[in-house]
């Protein structure tokens, strides 16, 4: 997604799970000429406030982060 609307032209920001191992996850293998084209901000997601520094000046945020076949999520979306 990130390289997709780089190349688009948009301005782009990443918002990444934080880790000792200073790795950006699937953002590491980007292409050359898409990396140093966006913005990267380490996090975590459950973090209000440091979600919302990151995502600051930003006109849509697409939210990737959920975790998907979780058999608890579906009988209490809310938790």
């Amino acid at each position: 997604m990130t390289e997709a609307l780089v190349r688009k032209g948009y301005e782009t920001k990443a918002f990444v799970f934080y880790n000792s191992f200073n790795s950006w996850g699937w953002l590491d293998h980007c292409v050359s000429e898409v990396k140093g084209q966006f913005e990267v901000f380490a996090g975590d997601i459950r973090d209000p406030h440091g979600v919302r520094i990151a995502m600051e000046g930003c006109d849509a945020v697409l939210h990737l982060a959920a975790l998907i076949g979780i058999p608890y999520s579906y009988h209490s979306p809310d938790t």
